[in-house]
């Protein structure tokens, strides 16, 4: 088994003795690039998804399923305390929307926001 945020500084030879793949949204070109050389050929199209997976979407190809599949890997019982913000219940927050004229002022004279 491995396991790499960056499949393009795997080891061509171990990926490709890999039997099964498992990706996730994968955005950086070079990392794609291998994923799809993995992919069988009638499965080309396949590739298209790794850049538009959704958080938890994974594509599942190999010996380990019967049909390449798109899958939702269900959230862990006890969630890990990231950094990463709820992005859409920020975006609807309207505290964070009567900031916003101030932070494009700032954003444009470059200077932080006090």
């Amino acid at each position: 088994m491995v396991i790499s945020q960056r499949p393009a500084e795997v080891n061509r030879t171990v990926a490709s003795q890999c039997n099964n793949l498992i990706a996730m949204r994968l955005t950086n070109g070079d990392d794609q690039a291998v994923v799809r050389r993995l992919l069988p050929d009638s499965l080309g199209g396949f590739g298209d998804l790794l850049p538009v997976l959704d958080t938890g979407e994974a594509l599942v190809v190999g010996d380990a399923i019967l049909l390449p599949t798109r899958i939702r890997i269900a959230k862990p019982m006890n969630e890990p305390l990231s950094g990463t913000i709820q992005f859409w219940d920020r975006w609807a927050d309207p505290a964070a929307a009567a900031t916003l004229d101030k932070a494009v002022e700032s954003w444009r004279r470059q200077t932080l926001v006090k």
